[in-house]
């Protein structure tokens, strides 16, 4: 009787828990019929109305721990930090095609320094259309003027002219570049190599391994060294005191 109802109320608990065997390749579907429905094919999609980068602007970091620390990588976004120093605020810079990450803490200044100038060379080259947003501060502003039903006319659409296509055949490399380029502004190659060079007398005299533990003894124990120099100081201060008491009383 018991192992019938065990098997019983396996059933149940089997019937009731809903199934999400092939989860991921269900999304994507619901993604594409989405995609076919008439309010996207007449773009109104997002995708269709504003013009964005096609990959965001990242950091350059340092790896992780002591043994990778001398290579460098692209982070997943700039820091809080580094957006204010470069003059943008977090909202602003997503929506201009620049990665932010609130919970990453850049400790190291020349990482910091590097990656501001990197956001400043991208605001130089970054070309912005006005929208509508800009188009209502100026009017609140009073640096533009209302449309007027002459300029609403002008903006009708039109039929679209398309240009013939010229003859000759333009060589242009540097836009071949920038559209085979995958990320924005790549980094570029660092030698960690240094050149070969002759070995100075001074450079044999100099052992760095035992000045690096001289320097980390003096950081470790410079409290203690000081607090025993207030010490004696104090007591080689009472001991003159104490002289020139005495050299006072038998006078």
């Amino acid at each position: 009787m018991q192992s019938q109802m065990f098997t019983q109320k396996n059933i149940g608990v089997l019937q009731l828990r809903p199934s999400s065997i092939n989860q991921p390749r269900r999304s994507k579907g619901k993604q594409l019929e989405k995609k076919k429905l008439p309010e996207f094919s007449q773009g109104t999609s997002f995708t269709k109305k504003f013009a964005r980068p096609i990959n965001y602007l990242r950091p350059i970091i340092r790896c992780p721990t002591q043994r990778y620390n001398m290579k460098t990588r692209y982070g997943r976004g700039f820091t809080l930090d580094e957006i204010k120093n470069a003059g943008l605020n977090p909202q602003y810079a997503r929506s201009i095609g620049i990665a932010v990450d609130h919970r990453r803490q850049d400790m190291c200044l020349e990482t910091r320094e590097l990656n501001v100038k990197r956001l400043k060379a991208y605001l130089a080259k970054l070309i912005l259309f006005p929208g509508k947003t800009t188009r209502k501060l100026a009017l609140k502003q009073g640096k533009a003027e209302p449309m007027t039903d002459a300029k609403k006319e002008d903006k009708k659409p039109r039929k679209m002219i398309v240009p013939e296509a010229p003859k000759e055949k333009l060589d242009l490399p540097a836009a071949k570049e920038q559209s085979d380029e995958k990320k924005v502004l790549p980094m570029l190659d660092q030698k960690l190599r240094e050149k070969p060079q002759t070995i100075t007398p001074e450079m044999k005299n100099t052992f760095s391994f035992k000045k690096l533990r001289i320097e980390r003894v003096k950081q470790r124990y410079a409290g203690v060294r000081k607090k025993r120099a207030e010490i004696a100081q104090k007591e080689a201060e009472e001991k003159a005191t104490k002289e020139t008491s005495q050299s006072v009383s038998y006078t």
